[in-house]
């Protein structure tokens, strides 16, 4: 049921989040400094696990083994990035895609709605959305 309306959840958390700025940057700042946090910390064990490994298995000593990390976690990185470069025009293009499809649908569904709904009910549809939007700004302001 969730996949089948993310678009209309995302929706949502775009209005909320520019109705709701303040929140929304709080709390998009928080998220994203604990997942670097935890990201920091998975690359520190990561990296550590390799040193401890080349210094075991070379018998070098702690600053050799650190310039042996150095180059091992460069050329893992640069592979990442050259698989990353050649993924990110499918990914676009199937991002592309799926928005396109999204948003034919929800529109479609629109247009079916207020066709079916006749004088009373469009204008009550119309005033209620009119008198959400007011008490919104009022109690946000």
């Amino acid at each position: 049921m969730i996949k089948q309306h993310l678009d209309l959840i995302a929706v949502a958390g775009l209005g909320a989040g520019v109705a709701m700025y303040d929140v929304t940057i709080d709390l998009v700042f928080g998220v994203a400094h604990f997942l670097f946090e935890m990201l920091h910390l998975a690359f520190e064990w990561f990296e550590l696990g390799i040193e401890h490994a080349v210094e075991h298995a070379f018998h070098t000593t702690r600053h050799g083994s650190q310039i042996v990390t150095f180059y091992i976690l460069l050329a893992l990185g640069s592979a990442a990035l050259y698989a990353l470069w050649k993924a990110l025009p499918r990914i676009r293009q199937r991002l592309q895609q799926a928005a396109m499809n999204a948003w034919v649908r929800r529109k479609t569904e629109c247009e079916l709605y207020w066709q079916s709904l006749t004088l009373p009910n469009k204008l009550g549809l119309v005033s209620t959305l009119l008198g959400a939007v007011y008490l919104s700004t009022f109690f946000a302001m």
